[in-house]
């Protein structure tokens, strides 16, 4: 594949935590810069990404954003963006993308902007945010759903609306088996069927229906136990709703984990009880690349990826009995399970590789760089 020689790509990124979103932004630098683009970070120096792309030895700019904050960056990214040595500009969350785009647009030679639209959360539907998501020359997204909402709602035309799912490393999420010395540590007898969830630990990521569908199991003498892996401001919301359904026996909540395909190796099955702002979860490609069985909720882009019976399971949101039937259909119907994990596995290699998604991206980035 031919590429551009000595592309500069600038991200933005106004977030301070670190989840889905943040992630991709780190993996997308990492493999574009392995595939020789130069990648630089305007990130607010408070936040995790900005520490871990400095780990990486990324070049990042330290910008705070938000209220009095934004003038600043705004001047900062404006004379940025008038050096002209950034080629693309490419936008994320909300407070980043309009001071970088009144940035971009105060220039009469302007880099190309483009924005990715993380998550399906609604969007307004009014002039300022028209104007917004009409200025980029393409609107990355996450998700089939996430670009047909854009459509809907703002009237961003479709050819300029692409879904680039994050890409996940094969080997990196790869099938094998569980590290005896990490299941031991969870405390259960053998055989006791481990589901789990990773995410950061938020309301809409429906924890507390998941937990519900457990307790349902147990009384109906399922032998299962749940792991959480992650953390976030609900941790305290889900520990005492553990606390309320007596499940302190059967829940590990064991925080942030860096080596992530280690734990989902133990899992018998991969549950996602989202209910709101998916576009195509990262963990559940993940589980996917390692063959877990899945369980998920029919929200965002989730079934882009999950078709019933074929790669998983889904279920509607907010429905713990749901979720609690679908759960005793893996654990009763183990080889059911296992092929349609086999499969996902399969779907995830052909269509959401690392190699795909920066694949796409080079698409992407010669096309408008060619009508510049």
């Amino acid at each position: 594949m031919t590429r551009p020689p000595g592309v500069t790509i600038l991200h933005t990124e106004s977030s301070l935590g670190w989840g889905g979103q943040e992630h991709r932004i780190l993996v997308e630098a990492r493999v574009l810069r392995d595939r020789g683009y130069r990648l630089l970070l305007a990130a607010d120096p408070r936040g995790e990404l900005c520490r871990r792309a400095r780990a990486e030895g990324f070049p990042v700019i330290p910008l705070t954003f938000g209220g009095r904050a934004n003038p600043a960056a705004f001047f900062a990214l404006r004379r940025l963006l008038g050096q002209g040595g950034v080629d693309i500009l490419n936008t994320h969350s909300s407070l980043d993308s309009w001071v970088g785009t009144l940035a971009w647009a105060t220039l009469r030679r302007r880099p190309v902007l483009l924005r990715t639209r993380h998550l399906s959360t609604p969007v307004h539907a009014n002039w300022p945010t028209r104007w917004l998501y009409h200025r980029p020359a393409r609107v990355l997204t996450t998700s089939r759903e996430i670009a047909a909402l854009l459509h809907e709602r703002l009237g961003v035309p479709e050819k300029r609306l692409l879904p680039v799912p994050t890409g996940i490393n094969l080997p990196d999420f790869s099938p094998r088996p569980p590290d005896p010395a990490l299941r031991a540590s969870l405390g259960w007898p053998a055989g006791t069927f481990v589901a789990g969830t990773v995410s950061v630990l938020r309301s809409w990521k429906g924890h507390l229906y998941l937990l519900e569908a457990l307790h349902l199991l147990r009384g109906q003498g399922h032998d299962i136990a749940l792991v959480i892996v992650g953390e976030g401001p609900y941790r305290p919301v889900i520990e005492g709703k553990i606390r309320d359904l007596g499940l302190e026996a059967w829940v590990r909540l064991v925080g942030h984990q860096e080596d992530v395909p280690a734990w989902l190796a133990l899992l018998d099955a991969f549950v996602l009880a989202s209910y709101a702002h998916e576009g195509v979860p990262q963990a559940l490609l993940q589980a996917l690349a390692m063959a877990r069985p899945v369980v998920a909720t029919r929200v965002g882009g989730i079934p882009e990826v999950i078709r019933e019976g074929d790669t998983g399971w889904l279920v509607p949101p907010k429905d713990p009995p749901a979720l609690a039937r679908s759960l005793a259909r893996v654990m009763e119907a183990r080889e059911e399970a296992l092929a349609c994990a086999r499969r996902g596995r399969q779907w995830v290699a052909a269509h959401h590789s690392l190699e795909h998604m920066a694949d796409q991206l080079e698409d992407i980035y010669r096309e408008v760089l060619e009508k510049r």
